[in-house]
């Protein structure tokens, strides 16, 4: 096999140009490149014959060979010394940049500095910079507070404009065990370069490594006002106010920013991100729609609008995106295992499973043949769904699991709820408290109105994992739909929504549950914003019967349409207008 690390070696000399013939043997021997080093000169001779035939010093051999085989033993005091001794005998600058990494192992930081000047003088037309660099870690180490100082500001002076130089000081100074003694300091440069905004985000990033948020905030927006729009900056601001769990604050700096830099796609995205987990789908679409409209193949924006295009019941649009998708990166299967799905909710059944068996991804096969499953069964070729899904060989029990819960869906919407509840209550023979399975099941008692049973696995997943809320919105529901219990309902569907703010499925039933109690004003609140996050039949049923109560009767028909256009065949959906002569 070609050893790539011996190939760098021998570019890296050659593009240096300050090494002799000797050294490029060295270096190849040294790092165990015998077969490249052999073809640089006479085969009869051994590496060490070349190397003195080559005139370097013995010392200097010797030194290098006691510093590289003391380094490879773990012996960092000898491997530092010795090849601090080779640096000095040869000034060569890879020698010597190998020295001050041992000497800093080592804890030997006078050493460390010494070679930093070393350094300097080998080049001093090249390796100013890095000399600096150096000499600043070292600096940093020994504790020489006022000559961090003199250094950074010689380093900030020689480099204003390079964007990596605010990291590289954050990160060194944010690497000591104590990295908030040094925010002083660094504020002392951040004045002495007051327009210098790339020296105003050093500051920023050391004071949130220190943990001093409202410091680094101030700093930041010091750079901003420098280098208006800088969006690095808007990035940094934007994940520590995060941090903060503000979210008003994040929301209010991400719009402002993003109105007067609306081309910014990263911080863009990144809201986008976050308004998708406060459960905020129709915002979070329309920031995802913004940046395609600036970045129109930028592959994350893509995924996303089209994932929330169809979590919204948008399915041509998000059939678009998908295509997008498959037409910009035809090698992304995991777009097709989407569009298949939507091609199958719109009853393109055929093209579905054509375009799901194009998938050649080992790593989605899973995924692809349990689709394939409610494909199939959504085609209403239940039992080759259900033969299909047995069939799959799972290879962990998250597998296993995935396939119970996907033959178990298949049976309950196909309307066999007892078969399901058969097939979930082996699951749980087979795999005990599992809490998938249990939820599962929970379902599926609902469904048949067997309220003890539903209640006793929701207490059980409770108990399981207490910070659960889709079992504490799921208990809560079934109480206030099916028993007279309404304010213990309330108060495990308010628990419910602590646990997973602004879920639409948890804000359907406090509407449900506020309705159950007469408050119909309330009701009719909670229930459009949870349709308006995502439409849905069941919850269509609800807002409709509301509506209906309060007299409205056209918004209550116009709520259920909506709802037949989100699924047709829902059963809650299809009782409710029943019950209204509908």
């Amino acid at each position: 096999m070609f050893d790539l690390e011996c190939l760098w070696n021998v570019v890296f000399v050659k593009k240096l140009g300050v090494l002799s013939s000797f050294w490029l043997l060295a270096s190849l021997a040294l790092t165990g490149c015998a077969g490249v080093a052999s073809k640089t000169g006479d085969g009869a001779h051994s590496t060490q014959e070349k190397l003195v035939v080559a005139g370097l010093s013995q010392d200097l051999i010797y030194e290098y060979l006691l510093g590289d085989i003391a380094a490879r033993r773990g012996d960092s005091a000898t491997a530092a010394g010795a090849m601090t001794r080779a640096a000095e005998l040869s000034s060569n600058l890879e020698i010597t940049l190998r020295a001050f990494s041992m000497s800093m192992q080592a804890g030997q930081y006078e050493q460390a500095l010494e070679l930093s000047e070393l350094l300097a003088s080998i080049d001093p037309d090249h390796q100013a910079e890095s000399a600096l660099a150096l000499r600043l870690q070292a600096l940093i180490a020994l504790d020489r507070e006022e000559d961090v100082f003199n250094t950074l500001v010689a380093l900030i002076d020689a480099l204003p404009d390079l964007a990596e130089l605010p990291q590289y000081i954050a990160q060194t100074l944010g690497r000591t065990p104590e990295p908030g003694r040094w925010l002083a300091l660094i504020e002392r440069v951040a004045i002495h370069f007051e327009d210098n905004p790339w020296v105003q985000l050093s500051a920023g990033w050391l004071a949130y490594r220190a943990d001093e948020g409202d410091r680094a905030q101030a700093t930041l927006d010091r750079a901003l006002a420098l280098k208006p729009g800088w969006e690095e900056v808007a990035l940094l601001k934007f994940s520590h106010l995060r941090q903060n769990d503000d979210n008003g604050a994040v929301a209010a700096f991400a719009i402002d920013f993003l109105d007067r830099y609306p081309d910014r796609v990263r911080l863009r995205l990144a809201y986008g991100r976050l308004l998708a987990e406060w459960s905020d789908n129709l915002a979070s679409l329309a920031q995802f729609e913004k940046l395609l409209e600036f970045d129109p193949q930028n592959i994350d924006a893509l995924y996303a609008a089209g994932i929330l295009s169809q979590g919204l019941a948008l399915l041509d649009q998000a059939k678009t995106y998908f295509e997008t998708l498959l037409e910009h990166y035809p090698q992304e299967d995991r777009s097709r295992l989407y569009l298949g799905q939507i091609l199958s909710e719109q009853g393109a059944y055929d093209e579905a499973l054509d375009l799901l068996r194009e998938i050649a991804s080992a790593d989605l096969y899973f995924d692809v043949q349990i689709r394939v499953g409610f494909v199939l069964a959504d085609a209403g070729r239940i039992e080759e769904a259900l033969r299909h899904l047995a069939d799959v060989t799972p290879k962990s029990q998250d597998e296993q699991v995935r396939i119970y819960l996907a033959r178990e869906q298949v049976l309950r919407d196909s309307g066999q709820p007892e078969q399901a509840l058969e097939l979930l209550s082996a699951a749980l023979i087979d795999i005990p408290d599992h809490p998938d399975l249990l939820y599962a099941r929970g379902l599926v008692t609902a469904i048949m109105d067997r309220v003890a049973e539903h209640e006793r696995d929701m207490r059980r997943l409770i108990e399981i994992d207490p910070e659960n809320a889709h079992a504490y919105n799921a208990l809560g529901y079934t109480l206030a739909d099916k028993t007279d219990r309404l304010a213990e309902a309330l108060e495990l569907i308010e628990k419910a929504l602590t646990l997973l703010p602004g879920d639409p499925f948890i804000l359907d039933s406090l509407g449900w549950v506020h309705y159950r109690r007469g408050d119909l004003d309330l009701a009719l609140e909670y229930l459009r914003l949870a349709m308006d996050q995502r439409p849905d039949a069941e919850i269509a049923a609800h807002l409709g019967e509301v509506l209906w109560q309060l007299g409205d009767q056209d918004q209550a028909i116009a709520a259920w349409q909506d709802g037949k256009q989100a699924d047709p065949d829902n059963r809650v959906l299809k009782d409710t207008m029943r019950k209204f002569g509908q």
